[in-house]
């Protein structure tokens, strides 16, 4: 399957007032950017692009742009950086880079990447898979930081992920961006709800060339995963309960504690601990069901205790898992055998390989 990906970028200038940048691209008929301010030391303007796809007409509207940039004398320095935004989601395969991109760029205020145009966003495998990728590769003999300049290997406007929290992370957005900084990181996942996942180490720069190279270095590394180290499989999650959810010493929270034990409690062991009737033990179970997951909890009939119907309250128990397992449809690594490498420069094409190894060599 091949993968059409969409990215918006922001870039940081300094110089010129955001009243001339937005005059200037007024006059230059420059349609889809927004030009804002920025609270970072020594940011004058942020241009905020259309969303892109992948096409030539997207790099020409980036030229413009940075024409218009650096004819009006805006620069950057080490306050300033490019942050790109790339889709958490392809483009359907009725639409083609360049449709989307036109119509994105025709608009006067930047729409998002949640619309009719985009299929649904990736599982939190692959963007795991990706941030991990990127994060072993970070500091590198041939990696991330040798990329960049100096200034963008340490700074608290991007912080660098922790790459063994990032791999201990369950494989859910909401764990992934637990394993971040928040918005200075790297990876930025606070913008998932919004459909795009976050790059913020680039430097600040408005040559059209080393943004588009950092775009296609982009593109390639989530395409690399969804390509080559992926497959769709199902997968046993295995969720640990807390050991408190609730209170000390309240009822339901005592009534918690017993219920964890291997095999459960009774209903009438329940109410004697706690003084509740039977139909508050069973109000509990249902609220001890919401905090925990409906899985976590398990009811042992009178039945299956060798009792018969109506035995309820002696012979009906509720017991909470230490941990459960659960069988889910979604996304999984390869196995070793078969999986793709984990490089970040696998599926580079030669020659944007040799542009960013004399990139590095410049920066060395």
């Amino acid at each position: 399957m091949t993968y059409q990906l969409t990215g918006g970028f922001e870039i940081e200038t300094h110089g010129v007032a955001i009243p001339v940048i937005k005059q200037a691209f007024r006059a230059n008929g420059i349609l889809g950017c927004k030009v804002v301010p920025d609270a970072s030391n020594g940011v004058d303007a942020e241009i905020v692009t259309p969303v892109y796809a992948n096409s030539q007409v997207a790099r020409e509207h980036l030229i413009t742009v940075c024409d218009t940039l650096a004819q009006l004398g805006c620069r950057v320095n080490t306050g300033c950086g490019l942050h790109i935004h790339i889709g958490n989601a392809p483009l359907n395969d009725n639409v083609t880079p360049a449709q989307f991109t036109g119509t994105s760029i025709a608009y006067s205020e930047r729409t998002g990447l949640y619309h009719t145009d985009h299929a649904d966003p990736f599982d939190a495998a692959i963007i795991k898979d990706i941030m991990v990728r990127y994060t072993r590769m970070q500091t590198s003999r041939n990696g991330i930081n040798a990329m960049l300049p100096e200034s963008r290997r340490s700074n608290r406007m991007c912080r660098p992920l922790n790459l063994s929290e990032v791999e201990a992370a369950d494989t859910t957005i909401t764990d992934l961006k637990a394993a971040t900084h928040g918005k200075f990181s790297s990876i930025n996942l606070q913008t998932w709800s919004n459909g795009t996942v976050e790059f913020r180490q680039h430097s600040g720069t408005i040559e059209a060339d080393k943004i588009w190279a950092w775009f296609q270095f982009l593109l390639n590394l989530v395409t690399h995963t969804l390509e080559n180290r992926v497959t769709n499989a199902s997968r046993t999650i295995v969720t640990n309960t807390p050991d408190q959810p609730f209170r000390n010493g309240s009822r339901v929270g005592v009534q918690y504690t017993m219920m964890r034990q291997s095999g459960g409690v009774s209903t009438r062991d329940i109410m004697d601990c706690t003084g509740c009737g039977e139909q508050r033990v069973r109000a509990a179970v249902s609220e001890i069901r919401a905090r925990v997951g409906q899985a976590a909890v398990i009811t042992h009939t009178q039945q299956a205790n060798g009792a018969s119907y109506g035995d309820g309250t002696d012979h009906t128990s509720y017991e909470v898992q230490t941990s459960y397992s659960e069988q889910t449809s979604g996304v999984a690594l390869l196995p070793d055998n078969s999986i793709g490498n984990a490089s970040i420069w696998a599926g580079i094409p030669d020659e944007a390989f040799e542009w960013w190894q004399a990139r590095i060599v410049a920066l060395a």
